[in-house]
């Protein structure tokens, strides 16, 4: 016990002298002299070993430490003795005040949470750290004292773990219940797939409690949550209502993310008690102000839906909230519809580095995967909190009119295809009047006056009845003069808020309609879009379209509805009227604390930006004075903003948007090097702020996040890390990927090889180099044949996927997504990776969706793929670039197949968008591989012999076995198999049919030193496709739009080059390049043999003949490819595994045999007793929580189990019911109704 007393209070003790030590030897101090700091205070420092730094005031200087100084020890001994150095400087004459200088915490004034997601909460606060770059501007609401107080939002959703500890605090019992399960406990069902985890999700981004240091924070922090348990069970008319009509005299918001399926071919919406709801909510709720009922737009993107036929998004009732991405991209859920109001942002792509939403997740943890349109409903009820706190009179059409002033269509960079209507609102179908402003809409909320009640005129019934026949379109008219009634107010109509079009039209598919309608100022809106999977033949009946795209126009006079029929069938018109809701007086009135001036004539018509006491116009050129920016323009006027646009930095001292570098995208101020970002060809130097071309040595380059990062300082170059070195500083050599000190220099051309310690030459094309290998060259020769360097190799020509830097003398990497390029920008390419489709008009290259079908290049029309293909690229259906991973590879000529030819095999291959199996050739010499480094079966015709894992030459290169000694190939070959047999050819000349020639004849191009066959249609050509050809064979023309041969025969027709003419195909081919010889399509029941090109009639059995090839199990005109089997390909793939499996545990002797099966038998038994025990404890646990906390309620709720997010949206069956589940995030459609 005193011996630990006594070591206790020795440590505490040298703890408090070293830190008193450390305070009084602060090595700066400031001194006031009587006399002058370069003079009095220099003399006085030299005495005490100190060095004069600078004058702060007059008579006021600056000294620190100098170590150097030989009146030091005079220091160092005041220190040991544990003497203030101040003390002493006091009491020189000169000195009338000292002070040692230590350093001081001080904290910026700015919004700092103890909350770990904080930081990573980008939507909310990334505006603070770079003021370009927009957000939702919650800190703006926040400056303003607005966090939600005293408001109450509800998610109708799958449940809410209310006792998650970042949202406990603000739950509201009262706005809860359960509707599955009849009783007031909203807790989700757990399960293992932790499926009912989205309301426990939404219900964060609102409220999660701030700095108590779990997870994140929640836009309306002070504001109340609520769970309604909806959607985990049958989901009827009833439960929507109940739902929806839960404490409307308690509840302000009520949030939801689900409706009808969405994939692209339902149209469905409320029923008759759900519509009863939504009335009786915005008549009755809130006091009379109206309930507040927020909806997620929908996520059928990916199968061309659209919202507009979505009849919850359609309800003039409710506010439907699209999404944008990170940066600012439309992501690939989006549904477009000319109801929706406003967007948040949600999840982007997050292979391209976009991040997801933060907040609460089920099991008390945090999630930052929250995705969909689902993320972004619960941002707007979050923000409709702060507008409801900064007043809460507004009644649920404010919340619409503030959502509409208070919402920026400039911060979404993808937010280009919009109408400008005649109010000169900027409003688009996919992200509605912009990216929602807290900070804005809270300033409009606290001085806003009530706008008038609704008005609604409804236009006469139209029967027109007419028919719009195939690929045209027709154009109908009414004169609306209902909404001109002077007898009865609440019918009169002068400036629109919504417009319904109920429509009732027949079609042979739906999904090819687009409608339009023009209002009497000549604005079009789409009232829908084509929806390219909904291939019905019920057309619409009676279907309300709502557009919210006319907001502030005038309504009176003609109106047109536009029907256009894209596909190959009719459809007819058989009725349609309208529905204007709007006010009869202008809605907008000057804010309540505001005091219009004398030569104001009209405020209502100056636009948002402008400042509120200075005289303005309608729109954003027309301000005397700027409310936040001002942004200079070329004809020495200005626009107001609210945020500089990209390019442009803030000066917050003048107010102005000041142009950066011409380098940088945008940045801090006007120089060079302070570039934050770069324009899209260029790539950030990030610890030097300046925009480059390429990265410079020392640095490598992150393509995905454009910069330049600096290698570790012994590295010259380094490549996807800063610690991989590529190449070394001088008098270090590299050792594997890290440079160490060499023992001796090496000459420019030499490097260090430490496996025999001495300086060896580089490879005759490098210049200079750091190994031995033809990619390890640091400079290029520039008046050499290899002049370029490409990745650390020198090259003559740069390859596909890089462009010439002609002043750096470089092969740099195009954009991600091009093949071929001038620049590294994404709008640079001429060409385009596999995966991508080109576009023309901008030159990009745009993700291939993956849906069945490819484009047609030249028409524009899309056309099924073959079955077999999970994706396909054209010209033709069978043309794949991926298959299924699981049973299928995918052959270089575009076929899938079920196991690789001989002489090659099975690889994986990824791209951004898709991975396939391929198949890769084996090494020279073998004909059976399992991999690139291990034969089983070599081709000893050639010459080779198997040893260990590897086909070694029996004879050397240049000769050929004869008998049992080698003899030497022909002069012409550089290997071979016999006199007349060659297998490679010398340099200068390449392979034709077995022979070294200098140049290969017409219908042939060189690959790899080999004179392969052009496509039949090409007489000269640069590869094996149809787009290959540089002039045409005879009979063919070449095509202006590209460089493949068109016939000059139409119909399908082949050119007879004997007889000069064309004529018709034979042997049932319906087009053809030659009398059957190569046909492209096959008469009925006939299929395509694609190799012979040879119309065949499909086997009956699993033999295949000469006259018969075997077919899929629904006749689809082609042969299946004979590396296909057909029951494999049947999707009889499991069988197929198990046989496999079963085959190789046969091969096994009895030891391992019965090895396994005891291991298989324990873990059987293990899984179950562990299963067992989990299951007593959660009955256990569940019933101990039901006694304590509901006495008098019986039942079972199961314990909570991780869940995994999907890459990849699936559909599972539930009781009968489908619930969809999307990519890193779970939603749910029960019935009609599913979560997006």
């Amino acid at each position: 016990m005193f011996p630990s007393t006594v070591l206790t209070f020795i440590f505490y003790f040298v703890l408090f002298f070293t830190t008193y030590l450390t305070l009084i030897s602060s090595k700066s101090v400031v001194i006031e002299v009587k006399g002058d700091c370069a003079t009095i205070g220099q003399q006085i420092a030299h005495e005490h070993g100190y060095r004069y730094v600078r004058e702060i005031f007059d008579g006021f200087c600056e000294i620190e430490e100098d170590p150097l100084s030989e009146n030091h020890k005079r220091y160092r001994r005041a220190i040991e003795q544990g003497i203030d150095p101040v003390e002493i400087l006091l009491k020189h004459e000169h000195v009338e005040w000292a002070e040692s200088q230590i350093p001081k915490k001080r904290q910026k004034r700015e919004f700092i949470f103890n909350d770990p997601q904080w930081n990573s909460m980008w939507y909310l606060m990334r505006h603070l750290q770079m003021p370009t770059v927009p957000d939702l501007n919650v800190t703006g609401a926040w400056e303003m004292g607005y966090t939600g107080r005293g408001q109450v939002v509800t998610f109708l959703d799958d449940g809410l773990e209310f006792d998650h500890p970042d949202l406990l605090e603000n739950y509201d019992k009262e706005a809860s219940t359960d509707i599955n399960d009849n009783d007031d406990d909203p807790t989700p069902r757990y399960e293992p797939t932790n499926e009912n985890k989205h309301g426990t999700r939404c219900a964060g981004e609102v409220a999660a409690k701030v700095n108590n240091n779990i997870c994140g924070v929640g836009i309306a922090y002070h504001a109340r949550v609520g769970g309604i348990r909806m959607l985990d069970g049958d989901v009827t008319d009833s439960v929507e209502a109940r739902s929806l009509s839960h404490r409307p005299d308690h509840v302000q918001i009520y949030s939801a993310s689900w409706g009808p399926d969405d994939n692209g071919l339902v149209v469905d919406g409320p029923g008759r008690l759900a519509k009863k709801a939504f009335q009786d909510g915005v008549l009755h709720g809130r006091g009379g102000k109206g309930s507040i009922f927020v909806w997620a737009s929908g996520n059928g993107g990916r199968y061309s839906d659209s919202c507009a036929c979505d009849g919850y998004i359609t309800s003039i009732y409710t506010i439907a909230i699209s999404a944008t991405t990170e940066r600012g991209n439309k992501p690939w859920y989006l549904e477009e519809c000319s109801a929706t109001l406003a967007s948040a942002y949600s999840s982007g792509q997050s292979n391209a580095g976009e991040r997801d939403i933060f907040t609460t997740d089920l099991n008390h943890e945090c999630t930052n995967h929250h995705t969909g349109t689902s993320a972004a409903a619960p941002l707007a009820a979050a923000i409709y909190a702060l507008v409801l706190e900064a007043n809460p009179s507004l009644t649920w059409r404010d919340i619409m009119h503030i959502t509409v002033l208070g919402s920026r269509p400039d911060a979404i960079p993808s937010n280009t295809n919009v109408v400008r209507n005649a109010a000169r609102f900027n409003v688009s179908s996919r992200f509605g009047f912009g990216l929602m402003d807290a900070g804005l809409m809270t300033w409009y909320a606290s001085g806003w006056k009530n706008v008038p009640p609704m008005s609604s005129c409804e236009s006469a019934i139209s029967y027109p009845k007419r028919i719009i026949t195939t690929r045209s379109d027709q154009t109908f008219s009414l004169n609306l003069i209902e909404c001109k009634n002077d007898i009865d107010p609440r019918h009169e109509v002068n400036y629109i808020e919504q417009v319904q079009t109920f429509v009732t039209l027949t079609t042979d598919r739906r999904g090819e309609i687009e409608i339009y309608l023009y209002s009497p100022s000549n604005t079009r809106t789409q009232l829908l879009p084509k929806r390219e999977r909904d291939q019905s033949n019920k057309g619409f009946q009676d279907w309300p379209f709502l557009t919210v795209q006319l907001w502030g126009e005038v309504p009176h006079g003609q109106w047109k509805l536009q029907i256009v029929n894209t596909g190959g069938g009719s459809a007819t018109l058989m009725s349609w009227k309208l529905i204007v809701h709007g006010t009869r007086e202008y809605p907008i009135s000057p804010r309540s604390t505001y005091i219009q001036s004398a030569y104001e004539s009209d405020r209502s018509s100056c636009h948002i930006e402008c400042k509120l006491d200075e005289p303005c116009g309608n729109t954003d050129t027309n301000c005397t004075a700027c409310r936040h920016f001002k942004q200079p323009l070329t004809d020495g006027k200005f626009r107001c903003v609210g945020i500089c646009p990209e390019g442009t930095y803030p000066d917050e001292k003048d107010k102005l948007c000041l142009p950066c570098h011409s380098q940088c995208g945008s940045c801090r101020n006007a120089s060079e090097i302070s570039c934050i970002s770069c324009k899209s060809d260029l790539f950030l130097i990030h610890d030097l702020m300046t925009c480059v071309e390429s990265c410079p040595e020392q640095y490598y380059t992150d393509h995905h996040l454009r910069k330049c990062i600096r290698c570790k300082i012994d590295c010259a170059s380094c490549d996807t890390s800063s610690h991989i070195c590529t190449s070394c500083s001088d008098g270090y050599a590299l050792k594997d990927t890290d440079c160490i000190k060499a023992s001796e220099p090496c000459e420019t051309n030499e490097y260090f090889d430490f496996k025999v310690n001495q300086c060896r030459w580089c490879d005759s094309r490098c210049l200079t180099c750091s190994g031995s290998q033809i990619d390890q060259c640091k400079s290029c020769d520039k008046t050499g044949k290899y002049p370029y360097l490409q990745y650390h190799a020198c090259v003559s020509s740069c390859s596909p996927g890089f462009y010439l830097s002609k002043s750096l003398f470089q092969c740099l990497p195009c954009h991600e997504t091009c093949l071929n390029c001038i620049s590294s920008s994404e709008l640079s390419c001429t060409s385009c990776k596999l995966g991508y489709v080109f576009l023309p008009d901008n030159h990009r290259c745009e993700k291939h969706t993956g849906k069945p079908y490819y484009l047609d290049k030249n028409t524009g029309e899309t056309h099924t793929c073959h079955g077999s293909c999970t994706q396909c690229k054209g010209p033709q259906p069978n043309d794949c670039i991926a298959c299924n991973t699981i049973n299928e590879v995918l052959l270089d000529d575009g076929h899938c197949v079920n196991k690789c030819p001989l002489g090659s095999y099975k690889s994986e291959k990824k791209t951004i968008d898709f991975q396939t199996n391929i198949c890769l050739s084996c090494p020279t010499g073998c004909t059976s591989c399992y991999n690139i480094s291990q034969c089983d079966q070599c081709d000893e015709s050639k010459g080779y012999k198997l040893v260990g894992s590897n086909c070694i030459p029996t004879c050397k290169q240049g000769t050929f076995p004869s008998g049992d000694h080698c003899e030497f190939c022909d002069n012409q070959c550089l290997t071979c198999t016999n006199l007349t047999h060659c297998l490679t050819c010398v340099d200068q000349l390449v392979l034709f049919n077995n022979q070294c020639i200098e140049e290969c004849p017409d219908g042939y191009y060189i690959y790899n030193q080999q004179c392969l066959s052009c496509h039949p249609t090409c007489n000269t050509c640069t590869g094996p496709g149809e787009d290959d050809c540089k002039t045409c064979t005879q009979g063919f023309k070449i095509d202006t739009n590209g460089n493949k041969c068109i016939s000059k025969c139409a119909n399908g027709n082949y050119f007879d080059k004997n007889d000069a003419k064309c004529k018709i195909c034979t042997n049932n081919c319906l087009e053809c390049l030659s009398p059957g010889s190569y046909c492209r399509q096959c008469k009925y029941p006939m299929a395509l043999d694609t190799l012979t090109h040879r119309c065949l009639l499909c086997c009956t059995t699993n033999i295949t003949t000469n006259n018969c090839c075997q077919c899929a199990s629904s006749w689809d005109g082609f042969c299946l490819h004979p590396l296909v089997t057909p029951s494999i390909h049947m999707n009889n793939w499991l069988t197929s595994s198990i046989d496999i499996m079963r085959n190789k545990f046969n091969k096994l002797d009895n030891y391992r045999q019965t090895f396994i099966i005891i291991v298989l038998v324990i873990s059987f038994i293990s899984i179950i007793i562990c299963l067992i025990i989990l299951s007593l404890r959660q009955i256990f646990n569940s019933r101990l929580i039901s006694r304590q906390e509901h006495a008098n309620v019986e039942y079972v709720m199961l314990q909570n189990v991780d869940d995994h997010d999907d890459e990849e949206t699936k559909s599972i069956e539930t009781n009968g019911h489908t619930k969809k589940i999307l990519p890193t995030d779970t939603t749910i459609s029960i019935n009609h109704a599913e979560e997006t």
